[in-house]
């Protein structure tokens, strides 16, 4: 099933990042009750498709330029402990003061719940419309101390060659030679020693799980 959905997305353009992400949804976004609230989602992501709720859940879908306009840079429009799960998937890059919206966040999720987030590391400058920084798992782990969380799981997701080959992506004209690519850097990933990926990581992203205690 999973080799039938990675040929997919391969032939359908999107990047090793986004397939390896996406099944970080997959993996750790199933059967989500309650409100839930996707920050900067954008229209219609493809994250969309590997996530499911219960049926007494509420998805609440916010952006800077969407139906729902949030200005994350500014005073999150939710009331104090108000949301069972938020998503912050792929934009923390572009917020200028990134402490103080987490802290935003921490202020509106209700105890135990649950905060997701996608932070890319190897990645290309994307202005959307700001693009100010690369957090490492140290710069991560230190932003949640601060802002106030202390139950969390920061997951490295992609090594060394899915992060070389991701900046190649769009290079690849032809989508079976991007299966190739994408094929043979996920492999040679899984053969970098543990060590070194535990010493000296090189993720192309990460993948945090945060739960207010």
């Amino acid at each position: 099933m999973k080799t039938f959905d990675f040929i997919k997305q391969v032939f359908k353009g999107k990047s090793i990042y986004r397939i390896l992400f996406n099944w970080q949804i997959q993996k750790h976004c199933q059967n989500l009750t309650g409100k839930c609230l996707d920050l900067a989602g954008g229209k219609d992501p493809s994250y969309y498709r590997y996530w499911s709720f219960e049926n007494n859940s509420e998805l609440i879908k916010t952006d800077l330029d969407g139906e729902f306009k949030v200005d994350l840079n500014k005073e999150l429009p939710f009331n104090d402990n108000s949301i069972d799960n938020i998503f912050f998937f792929n934009a923390i890059y572009i917020i200028k003061e990134p402490e103080k919206l987490l802290k935003e966040i921490n202020r509106i999720l209700k105890k135990d719940g649950k905060l997701f987030i996608a932070s890319p590391f190897i990645f290309n400058e994307a202005e959307e419309p700001d693009d100010f920084r690369r957090y490492t798992s140290q710069g991560l782990e230190e932003l949640l101390w601060k802002a106030n969380f202390s139950d969390f799981e920061i997951i490295p997701f992609g090594e060394r060659f899915t992060a070389g080959i991701h900046l190649w992506h769009s290079f690849f004209i032809f989508n079976f030679i991007r299966l190739i690519a994408f094929t043979k850097a996920m492999l040679f990933d899984k053969l970098i020693p543990k060590k070194i990926k535990r010493l000296h990581p090189c993720p192309l992203g990460y993948f945090v799980i945060v739960k207010k205690t």
